[in-house]
């Protein structure tokens, strides 16, 4: 009896695994199933894929997880991926896509999707990164969008056409780094809740229409790296608390209406900050001279505001400064001689700001220079050599006072890569140097209402990329007929 029972024991242990394996098959081929007929309803809602991608590849006669843009898990072969990004598909998204209940990376970035996002995208508790830039969705966010999202770390759905406000419960995303939603129309203040999430490394919020002020909890964000929320209508004061975010690197503020000076420590606490731009504000008072200690500056915007006072010499010390944008303020003063120790310059800007004195021959000592604004101003002096310019551009130095002769040097061949002079209303004298023709890259020449005299050089004529020139309002003698056949210009 014994090998009998123990036979049957056998044998029903064998029919138990044999159930669980078939209902285990049953489950996961329902769970396939479950996914691929998600994958056919959005197929079936493309009206235009000219690459062919999905008509030609997605077919039901080979697994999902062969499909071109789906990844499956190797464990349950569910599908946990859709990256479909550039190929231009057109349509509408379909609430099916919130059945794929494994899918971890969604990324159905540029191409011209359009209509509403669908609600049951926000109820796939495994998602990780969900990326659907660069379409044409609109609507709303769902109020209750992070309630099942406890694993998402990137949201880009940035360049859309979304609108109503950011839902306040965007602080239950807590393990967000990454927040993008630049690009749309969303409206209503800030929510502050945003200052929760505290893991938040990149924060991109420009070009909507809010309303209000910037939130001081952003403030709390101690790992931040980028700050984005340009073009958003913002006003008041920037929270003094953005200033201690020590982990940030990149602070775009610019083309808003915020107002009142910038904290006098600024620089205390963003030993990492490398590009700063408030450009286009209402921001008044002095540029904080401990400017110096954010060291790692590489872009400074700061135009188009209301600052006055002196330009402060200690900029001069921000080694790594490659752009410097200081233009349409209030500024009384000369330019500091300090600026010429800024060897890595390349774009120096700081047009209509009331500046006075002559240009530092140090700044023309800048041999990394491509780009030079000056214009505007009541500068005056001669202008100084051109020597160590050599890889200037473009040089704006126009509506000043200059006087003197005007520089013989400026085509010698240590700047032979200028294409646009600017120097129209100044009070420059002599002639144009003979060897202007040096300059074989200058498109635009612009040296109207001076006190120039003499001939204009022949030599002007063989000057093959000419596209602008300007010399009226001078004391010339004569137009030599040649300029005109050989060069091809809009003026004198």
């Amino acid at each position: 009896m014994k090998p009998i029972r123990k036979l049957m024991g056998n044998f029903t242990l064998i029919f138990a695994v044999s159930i669980l394996s078939l209902h285990s098959f049953a489950l996961c081929s329902l769970n396939s199933f479950t996914d691929e007929n998600a994958l056919i309803s959005f197929k079936n809602a493309i009206t235009s894929d000219p690459y062919a991608i999905l008509s030609t590849n997605w077919s039901q006669n080979t697994s999902v997880c062969n499909w071109i843009g789906v990844s499956c898990g190797l464990k349950h072969g569910r599908v946990t991926a859709l990256n479909l990004p550039g190929y231009d598909l057109a349509g509408t998204i379909p609430p099916h896509l919130g059945n794929l209940s494994f899918l971890r990376y969604l990324d159905i970035s540029s191409n011209n999707f359009s209509g509403f996002l669908p609600h049951g995208i926000f109820n796939v508790s495994s998602l990780i990164e969900i990326r659907i830039r660069n379409n044409s969705l609109s609507g709303w966010l769902p109020s209750d969008m992070c309630d099942n999202l406890p694993n998402i770390e990137a949201l880009d759905i940035s360049a859309n056409q979304l609108s109503g406000e950011i839902p306040p419960n965007i602080w239950k995303c807590r393990h967000l780094q990454e927040l993008e939603l630049s690009y749309n129309h969303f409206n209503g203040k800030i929510p502050s809740e945003i200052g929760s999430l505290s893991i938040l490394k990149e924060l991109y919020l420009g070009f909507n229409d809010f309303r209000g002020i910037i939130p001081e909890e952003i403030g709390n964000l101690s790992q931040l790296e980028v700050l984005s929320i340009p073009s958003s209508s913002l006003t008041e004061n920037i929270p003094s608390s953005l200033f201690n975010i020590s982990s940030l690197k990149y602070m775009y503020l610019y083309n808003n209406s915020l107002s009142r000076n910038i904290p006098s420590n600024m620089c205390d606490s963003l030993p990492n900050i490398e590009v700063l731009n408030l450009w286009r504000n209402q921001l008044s008072g002095e540029i904080p001279p401990n400017i110096w200690k954010c060291t790692q500056l590489q872009d400074l915007g700061l135009s188009v505001n209301h600052f006055n006072g002196k330009i402060p010499s200690e900029i001069g010390s921000l080694s790594m400064l490659r752009k410097l944008y200081l233009g349409v303020n209030d500024f009384r003063g000369m330019i500091p001689k300090e600026i010429g120790n800024l060897s890595q310059l390349k774009k120096l800007s700081i047009p209509s700001s009331f500046l006075t004195g002559n240009i530092p021959s140090s700044v023309f000592n800048i041999s990394s220079l491509k780009f030079m604004d000056l214009s505007n101003n009541s500068l005056s002096g001669n202008i100084p050599t051109f020597h160590g310019l050599s890889k200037l551009e473009e040089l704006y130095l126009f509506r000043n006072n200059f006087e003197g002769w005007f520089p013989s040097d400026v085509c010698s061949s240590n700047i032979s890569n200028i294409r646009t002079l600017e120097l129209f209303g100044n009070q420059l004298e002599g002639q144009i140097p003979p060897n202007i023709w040096k300059c074989t890259h200058l498109e635009i020449l612009s040296l109207s209402d001076n006190h120039l005299s003499g001939n204009i050089p022949f030599e002007i004529g063989n000057m093959s990329m000419f596209r602008e020139l300007y010399l009226d309002v001078n004391n010339f003698q004569a137009i030599i007929s040649e300029i005109a056949y050989n060069s091809c210009y809009d003026q004198w």
